[in-house]
Formats: structure tokens, C-alpha cells, sequence
């Protein structure tokens, strides 16, 4: 075969496989271990703020922000997961790299009650255990009013490392007040 030929040959076979590749879909939410949405308490929904836990690798003199919301807690959709799936995932980067890096922004979440607390237990997608971050309502006492408070967990057992406050509407979400409405 001349090199004429061996070269349109392998330009043609190039030519065919980024085509494929360029076309193929990637692999469906099945095949990642993903069973269903979950749906977090409507209790816990909203914006809390809290001081920083040396527990949580943060600074305790800063003020950080969790959202709750109906499927994502900080922006991470909240999946129910196939462990069996999702354990060969952790298991072996080299081979599923791909897969971890599009499942990155999901959660593998469950809710559950210990101690009359309900608990939303959050993990990374393909994380083992103990990597996860619980949250869970707890009334607690400030300035001597009695409020409901998000608690912020973690490890093996929820170990509570901070509490959250719900974040009030601010007032300028309410409507602007004109001239017009104020009184002579």
C-alpha cells in the first residue's frame, strides 16, 4: 500500500471516529446511579447563615450561607443513588474520571429521623462514607426568644458542629415607597 493510500485511509477512519464521537450521547442517569430526586422538608427551605466550625474547615469569625431549596442544598441537586453503582465509581478515578467529573454538582441525599430530629443527610455523589454534611430543625434560644434553627452536622452519627439562623426578608424586597405615599 503507498503512503498516499495509508494516509486517506487513516484520514477517512479519523474522519469516521470523531464523527461517532461527535454524535454519541453520554451515558443516561441510570448508568451514573441515579434513582430518583429527593425532596427536602418544606420546614427547612430557605436561606440560613451561621459562624464558621473549625469542624467544617472554615474560619469562625466569617458568616457562611446555606440555601435550601425544594431538590438542591448550596446548589447541589439532591439525587437518590444506586450505592452499587455509585461504589465502583469511588473505587477507581483513572477508570470513571468522566462520570465523577459530570456528576460533580449532585448529591446523594437521604432524610431520616434520630433522637425526634429529622435529618438531611447530604454526601458527595460518588463519596464513601462519613463524607456527608447533615442538617436538621432544633428549636434553640437566641436573645431569649425561642426559634427554630437549622443544625449543621457531621460524621458517622450527626455530630452537631454549628447552628444556622433563618435569614429574614430584607426590606427593600417590599415594594419602593414613592412621594405620593406619604402623607401631606
Amino acid at each position: 500500500m503507498s503512503n498516499k493510500k495509508l494516509i486517506t485511509t487513516l484520514a477517512t477512519l479519523f474522519a469516521l471516529l470523531g464523527v461517532g464521537a461527535l454524535t454519541s450521547k453520554p451515558a443516561d442517569a441510570a448508568s451514573y446511579g441515579r434513582i430518583g430526586h429527593v425532596v427536602t422538608p418544606v420546614n427547612m427551605r430557605g436561606k440560613w447563615v451561621y459562624s464558621g466550625s473549625n469542624m467544617l474547615g472554615q474560619k469562625h469569625y466569617k458568616k457562611y450561607k446555606v440555601i435550601i431549596s425544594k431538590h438542591h442544598v448550596n446548589g447541589i441537586k439532591l439525587y437518590q443513588a444506586n450505592s452499587k453503582v455509585t461504589s465502583k465509581y469511588a473505587s477507581n478515578y483513572k477508570k470513571y474520571h468522566f462520570i465523577i467529573d459530570q456528576t460533580m454538582n449532585w448529591g446523594n441525599a437521604t432524610i431520616f429521623n434520630k433522637d425526634g430530629i429529622q435529618w438531611l443527610n447530604v454526601n458527595g455523589w460518588t463519596a464513601g462514607a462519613g463524607n456527608g454534611t447533615y442538617y436538621g430543625l432544633v428549636n434553640r434560644s437566641f436573645d431569649g426568644k425561642t426559634e427554630p434553627t437549622l443544625a449543621i452536622a457531621v460524621g458517622y452519627k450527626p455530630t452537631i458542629v454549628a447552628y444556622a439562623r433563618r435569614v429574614s426578608k430584607p426590606i427593600h424586597h417590599y415594594g419602593e415607597i414613592t412621594r405620593t405615599d406619604l402623607p401631606n
